[in-house]
């Protein structure tokens, strides 16, 4: 597990939970969510408040479905790569093994309510992903082949009804449109706090940004990994001596 982060040594250690790929995959997702989410429901509710302004721009309120679509098929060229990334390669490989649910995530959640309500006196340590961020993805997972699908079908409607009834679209316009106040309000109310308003990481988790979490960070967060991590160069550091010493004999 502890190969999924690589320590970094200067003046403040620190360690690098995300590769580039990730970071990247990270911002498009991002991009691509909003982008669907603002014109998605600026479509549903032209009335809104904040949609009306757009009407006194013709050719900007006509883009928002060209946008929708376009972020669409963004967000689900996204999703085949993450699926080929975690899948086919090394390191994606070891996420996915990662992020699997175990029993021990049952029993942290268990113990962190037991904490919340005061029935234990320190929260429980984790690995390199928490129960709650596993939640968190496999929540995006789920939300995405629920958008993904049902968005190709209303986008490709005429399809969809040489194949099925029109109460289906109908149908499935009600659990496009609820799926996506759900996916909004997940990103709002859990996902944000989590990177910007928890007080253990405000004003914002940069690790995102560089990649990268300070050793402090490492320790409260995933301290079972950290320990894991410590472990690992307490053994390296000995081969090390080995080999210099080595190193020096072969010299003489």
């Amino acid at each position: 597990m502890s190969d999924l982060t690589r320590v970094v040594k200067n003046e403040d250690t620190t360690y690098v939970r995300w590769s580039l790929n990730e970071r990247v995959q990270h911002w498009v997702l991002a991009v691509s969510f909003i982008l669907l989410v603002l014109t998605g429901f600026g479509l549903r509710y032209p009335q809104a408040w904040w949609v009306r302004p757009l009407a006194g721009i013709p050719w900007l309120f006509d883009l928002r479905g060209l946008l929708h679509r376009v972020a669409g098929a963004v967000f689900l060229a996204l999703g085949i790569y993450h699926v080929y990334y975690m899948l086919a390669t090394k390191r994606g490989r070891m996420i996915t093994n990662a992020f699997r649910p175990r029993m021990l995530d049952l029993r942290d959640l268990v113990h962190n309510i037991a904490y919340n309500f005061g029935l234990r006196q320190h929260p429980p340590n984790f690995r390199h992903f928490s129960y709650m961020e596993k939640a968190e993805y496999f929540a995006l997972i789920w939300g995405a082949v629920i958008m993904g699908i049902t968005g190709l079908m209303l986008w490709f409607e005429t399809t969809t009804l040489t194949f099925f009834p029109r109460w289906v679209i109908d149908l499935v316009t009600v659990i496009h449109l609820y799926e996506a106040w759900l996916a909004t309000l997940a990103i709002v109310v859990w996902h944000f706090y989590y990177v910007i308003f928890n007080p253990d990481v405000y004003p914002v988790n940069t690790s995102m940004v560089d990649g990268k979490i300070t050793e402090k960070e490492m320790r409260h967060e995933y301290y079972l990994e950290w320990q894991q991590l410590q472990e690992d160069q307490n053994q390296e550091a000995p081969d090390r001596e080995r080999e210099k010493a080595l190193q020096r004999q072969h010299s003489k």
